[in-house]
């Protein structure tokens, strides 16, 4: 049963342990050893091995290649944006988990969303040595994408999570978090209404897909802090939104944000994202996002103050004309831009064009 949503920075009275399972479970969708007995066959499997050395070969490549280098730009600047705030909002983030954390590891709360079903953690230690190997087979396809390019594609998700082993986002972010020193103290559904008293019941009213959340509390390894992240999967369309109007109050209620947009297909460029556009627009204080987030014109209508970073290109071929900005392109051209960009960020991932904006709703740039 889906508890009711309890959505405030965890306080001194509350400070839940890591869970030995939960934990164990995440370092070893990892690669990470774990010393958790009721893993240890899991951890014994040759698949497992074969997984350890995959993926610890990739996360030291990323490390050298890409992680430390976001890490510096993030220090230099976003400064005290990055490393103390309350609210980080990442829309369309599917299991994403990895560039919220590395840009903004300072926050109490983070809210992801997107189409992608939240998923269970999987049952390690009641898997088959089969469904064992296809599962973490499943788990490097899944990431990929992201290894590659830095950003997950939307079509391949729709394959890579709804599989008979892998399904849904929560394994890729549990890894994420394991890979990042973080221990698990919780995975819980959650109901999102406009307060904590609506039931699963009514929520379920809604035709078409239901929205679903859920909860994970995590802890830093280093400094014990306590975190949490909300998962939500729901279409956020305008059309959708009519029958879940209560994520907007959620996400409304999420003010002073942060939020960080990136790879998002330009939806906030088109006609069928106003409502979740405003709201973004409406709880942002920092906005950190490329060329596919809210359309630069209207961070200029509304008196935003925007910094730019790297390059400008024209989006690529997949999306043709669509999420084309004149203005944006005159404004890298005649600049001033604050400085390069030493990783990708978006799509023009292998091009060195990557865009990336820091935007103030109140002239407060870090």
């Amino acid at each position: 049963m889906a508890a009711a949503l309890a959505f405030a920075p965890l306080g001194a009275a509350a400070q839940p342990a890591p869970d030995p399972h939960l934990t164990s479970t995440a370092r070893l969708l990892a690669g990470l050893p774990s010393d958790h007995a009721a893993h240890a066959h899991f951890q014994s499997l040759d698949a497992w091995k074969t997984h350890q050395q995959a993926v610890g070969k990739s996360w030291s490549e990323l490390r050298a290649q890409r992680l430390d280098a976001i890490e510096r730009w993030r220090d230099a600047e976003l400064g005290a944006t990055a490393r103390r705030g309350q609210n980080l909002v990442y829309p369309f983030s599917g299991p994403d988990f990895l560039n919220a954390y590395l840009f903004f590891p300072g926050y109490d709360t983070y809210v992801m969303f997107g189409l992608e079903l939240p998923g269970d953690p999987p049952p390690l230690a009641a898997m088959s040595d089969r469904d064992a190997a296809e599962y973490l087979r499943g788990m490097r396809v899944a990431v990929q994408d992201l290894v590659e390019r830095n950003y997950f594609i939307t079509q391949h998700m729709s394959k890579q999570l709804h599989t008979p082993q892998l399904k849904g986002v929560l394994p890729v972010i549990l890894a994420s978090m394991a890979l990042l020193d973080l221990r698990i103290a919780g995975v819980e559904p959650v109901r999102i209404g406009p307060d904590a008293t609506q039931s699963a019941a009514t929520q379920g009213k809604a035709k078409g897909k239901p929205m679903q959340a859920i909860k994970v509390t995590f802890i830093q390894g280093g400094t014990g802090r306590v975190q949490q992240l909300y998962y939500v999967s729901l279409d956020a369309t305008d059309k959708a939104l009519s029958r879940t109007p209560e994520f907007l109050s959620f996400l409304a209620r999420l003010r002073p944000a942060t939020t960080l947009i990136k790879s998002a297909s330009y939806m906030l460029h088109g006609p069928y994202f106003i409502k979740t556009r405003a709201v973004l627009m409406g709880v942002t204080d920092t906005l950190v996002q490329d060329d596919t987030g809210i359309p630069y014109r209207l961070l200029q209508e509304s008196g935003w103050r925007v910094r730019l970073y790297g390059d400008y290109e024209k989006p690529i071929r997949e999306f043709g004309a669509f999420g084309y900005q004149r203005d944006l392109e005159s404004a890298y051209r005649s600049g001033p831009v604050a400085g390069r960009l030493p990783f990708p960020f978006g799509y023009h991932w292998s091009d060195g064009k990557s865009t990336l904006m820091v935007a103030s709703a109140a002239g407060r740039l870090p």
